[in-house]
């Protein structure tokens, strides 16, 4: 008789804190792509001495001037790509409404009430000691997270920083990405 030797599968949450890092990050710089319509180029401020750029598909959403200055949750350790020759180091996060399938829906995730830099963690649960390595974006989207009430969570756990919790204001519940 063989025994089982795999490992049990930790919750949701812990997987998620274990492998990814959120942070809250400044837009200090919008350029729309030149090889894309949909694409916009944004400069972050990650609270770290370099800047760091991101590639986003959301230009039918939202303007330039409605991004600039804002603050937004990037997962900070996502593993960079390129998009139509720009490397992306990273991703935004967004909401979107359930009843939609075809990515025609996107509420960025704005979050004023964290500092540049701010590491967000699932509710309860401390960050790892060591220094986490890139995530693979199907690893990412392994871990679903969603906006129930408006918190966004992921394994039942809301996520934050000091008992601040991050929100979504239009779609409150359904799939964040």
């Amino acid at each position: 008789m063989e025994q089982d030797t795999q490992t049990p599968a930790l919750p949701v949450a812990e997987e998620f804190r274990n492998r990814v890092i959120l942070k809250a990050a400044k837009i200090t710089k919008v350029e729309k792509h030149p090889g894309g319509t949909m694409l916009y180029i944004l400069t972050l401020d990650a609270g770290e001495p370099e800047p760091r750029q991101i590639v986003s598909s959301i230009v039918p959403f939202y303007t330039e001037e409605e991004l600039l200055g804002k603050t937004i949750v990037l997962v900070y350790n996502l593993k960079p790509a390129n998009f139509r020759g720009v490397r992306s180091n990273g991703m935004l996060l967004a909401a979107s409404d359930p009843s939609v399938t075809d990515h025609e829906t996107c509420e960025v995730l704005f979050v004023p009430q964290f500092a540049p830099g701010t590491v967000l963690e699932p509710e309860d649960l401390t960050p790892p000691k060591e220094q986490l390595c890139y995530v693979k974006p199907e690893k990412f989207f392994s871990m679903p997270l969603y906006a129930k009430d408006g918190f966004v969570e992921v394994g039942g756990k809301k996520i934050g920083a000091d008992g601040i919790w991050l929100t979504a204001h239009v779609y409150v519940n359904g799939a964040v990405g």
